[in-house]
């Protein structure tokens, strides 16, 4: 399980003019118990890059300077807390990406390797981990390859996975070049392995003239939820915000 935090914002900033002092603090304690890694992915002009290191982001140094000095108008950033057994290592620590888009996600999907059908040979041996998070983005990726569009290959994956795997969460965040994408996506008949409630895996957005941030429940305030089964969708530069449905998307694509 992790923390999900990811931004589109009118003009590069860091997570601190974002967030403030006080709700920057608030995040980055949550690694308290989400210690098994960090990660920061930002959208520049040469692509999409990702910083990410396997220790608690209350006590990384580095964190905290990209966090406070470090800025970007297109950006997400991902506390981990392993889960299924699963090592805490880089290659296990989100997000996951290419230099044209990285991935995050909060949930887990059961047995990882469950996944592997819906990865193309190409994905397959992109495949670093052994998580079923990376399996996840391996698995939009490749419908990507196959030439679907971000939102599509997102939708598409996460109604798949829904429909045939066993999981508690699809939560996730998808950054390109262009845009920011947010999907959430519970399975409420699996509230039993929930490790803090229902609300643990509620995802959330707050709308401003000069920013639009998603982020996962338990810090923070003055939010609106993103409904279960929903995709929210974020334009760089305009920060024009389009929310639809999952099912609606990949039946349309």
């Amino acid at each position: 399980m992790c923390r999900l935090l990811g931004w589109a914002s009118s003009r590069p900033t860091s997570l601190l003019d974002l967030l403030g002092e006080e709700d920057l603090d608030a995040f980055t304690e949550l690694s308290c118990k989400h210690a098994d890694g960090w990660g920061l992915a930002r959208s520049t002009r040469r692509g999409v890059e990702v910083r990410k290191a396997p220790d608690a982001a209350r006590s990384s140094a580095e964190f905290a300077q990209r966090a406070r000095y470090g800025s970007a108008d297109l950006g997400m950033a991902h506390l981990r807390w392993a889960t299924l057994g699963l090592d805490v290592r880089t290659a296990n620590t989100h997000p996951f990406g290419t230099r044209r888009i990285a991935f995050a996600h909060n949930g887990s999907i059961n047995p990882p390797e469950s996944l592997d059908p819906l990865l193309t040979r190409r994905a397959r041996r992109q495949r670093t981990g052994d998580t079923d998070s990376e399996r996840f983005f391996l698995a939009v990726l490749s419908r990507m390859q196959e030439g679907a569009t971000p939102g599509d290959a997102l939708a598409g994956t996460v109604a798949e996975i829904a429909a045939t795997r066993s999981f508690t969460s699809l939560n996730c965040l998808l950054l390109t070049r262009d845009a920011l994408y947010a999907v959430s996506r519970v399975n409420t008949g699996a509230v039993l392995e929930f490790p803090e409630g229902p609300d643990y895996y509620d995802l959330r957005y707050r709308v401003t003239d000069d920013a639009v941030v998603v982020a996962s429940s338990g810090w923070g305030r003055d939010w609106a939820e993103l409904a279960n089964g929903d995709l929210l969708v974020v334009q760089r530069g305009t920060l024009a915000v389009s929310v639809s449905s999952i099912e609606d998307v990949a039946a349309a694509a």
